[in-house]
């Protein structure tokens, strides 16, 4: 029996109703949507962090600004290049971006998303290093630049050691999707009617990622993260400096706690469905709509990630304000000199 087959016989007995939110519009228009509105954000945050950084901010630029672009890059792939419908229970997937519409396997769409996405995750543990480092009383900075470029690339090629995973794809395509039907026996319509591809078959192996290699990666990189943030905050607020000036102890404490929010912030868009996801899978209960929304939650990162860049550091706050105060001036002469224009045009009007 083919995949095509089982459409036309067995998967009549399923009971499966049309849902917006669990089809492939449910994923896509809103994402694309996101796009839409993400985009000129980001273009305002690259701009500010190019030209706007202030002196005090030198140093840690370059962190925001390679942070900011792998963000956008992870954010543009989510949201309208590589747009994900995922089928969890049987590790399928397919693609809605522009990538797949200029027939770009999907495959070849995870792999470079995923090294861009270690490269977005590995960018946080980079600034929160920098950060801690430039504090000369801890003990723990980096000073060289070979061992920092060792420590950051065994983080970056550990968590993108996952790409491994992708030997493991089943080459018989049908005969992977005949096997998942047998677990996953009434998906929606899309897995017949998109070319989905089945990226895991063997249970050790999704077993293994699922309880030993994903949380060991998750571990690793909060661990790194936590452990930079916890040595600023000790010697920022616990063991501060006597030869600093309270002025630069008060920057760098101002750069911490907006560092920690822009942090912070955007990851909840991103881990908090997931995880409400994970547990109720835990718990045997898996829905479409639930997976899609997830999707969908997710890509509100690119407009919180842009919008915390923007808004959580002063400077460029302060920055963007007087942009936005000059474009409502400027609008508001150009109306004012409208609306003198339409004035004096009624009055020759009357005169005449």
């Amino acid at each position: 029996m083919s995949v095509q087959d089982y459409y036309a016989t067995t998967y009549l007995t399923c009971n499966v109703e049309y849902s917006f939110w669990a089809s492939w519009k449910g994923v896509a228009y809103p994402t694309h949507a996101m796009q839409l509105i993400s985009f000129p954000l980001q273009i305002l945050a690259f701009y500010i962090i190019i030209k706007k950084t202030p002196t005090v901010m030198k140093s840690v630029s370059w962190p925001l600004l390679l942070n900011h672009s792998l963000c956008t890059g992870l954010d543009i792939g989510l949201c309208s290049g590589g747009t994900p419908y995922v089928f969890l229970p049987v590790a399928g997937i397919f693609g809605l971006g522009t990538l797949s519409w200029f027939g770009i396997p999907f495959t070849i769409q995870l792999f470079v998303g995923l090294i861009i996405g270690n490269g977005a995750v590995c960018s946080y543990v980079y600034l929160f290093e920098i950060r801690s480092s430039s504090l000369p009383q801890n003990r723990f900075k980096i000073t060289r630049k070979s061992t920092r470029l060792l420590y950051h690339a065994i983080v970056f090629f550990y968590n993108c050691s996952c790409l491994l995973f992708f030997l493991t794809n089943p080459a018989d395509q049908e005969a992977a999707k005949l096997h998942a039907l047998t677990r996953y026996p009434c998906p929606t319509t899309e897995f017949f009617e998109f070319p989905v591809t089945i990226l895991l078959t063997d249970q050790n192996v999704i077993q293994f990622i699922s309880f030993i290699f994903l949380p060991s990666m998750i571990l690793q990189t909060a661990g790194n993260i936590i452990f930079h943030a916890f040595c600023a905050v000790y010697y920022l607020y616990i063991a501060p400096s006597k030869s600093v000036s309270k002025e630069t102890q008060k920057n760098q404490k101002a750069f911490l706690i907006g560092i920690l929010l822009q942090t912070c912030i955007p990851l909840m868009f991103i881990s908090g469905p997931l995880i409400i996801l994970a547990i109720a899978y835990s718990f045997g209960y898996y829905s479409q709509e639930m997976m899609n929304l997830s999707i969908v939650c997710a890509a509100f990162h690119g407009v919180a990630q842009s919008v915390a860049v923007i808004t959580v550091h002063h400077h460029y706050r302060k920055t963007a304000k007087k942009m936005i105060w000059k474009i409502i001036c400027k609008e508001s002469r150009s109306t004012v000199r409208l609306a003198e224009a339409s004035s004096r045009l009624f009055r020759s009007r009357d005169l005449s």
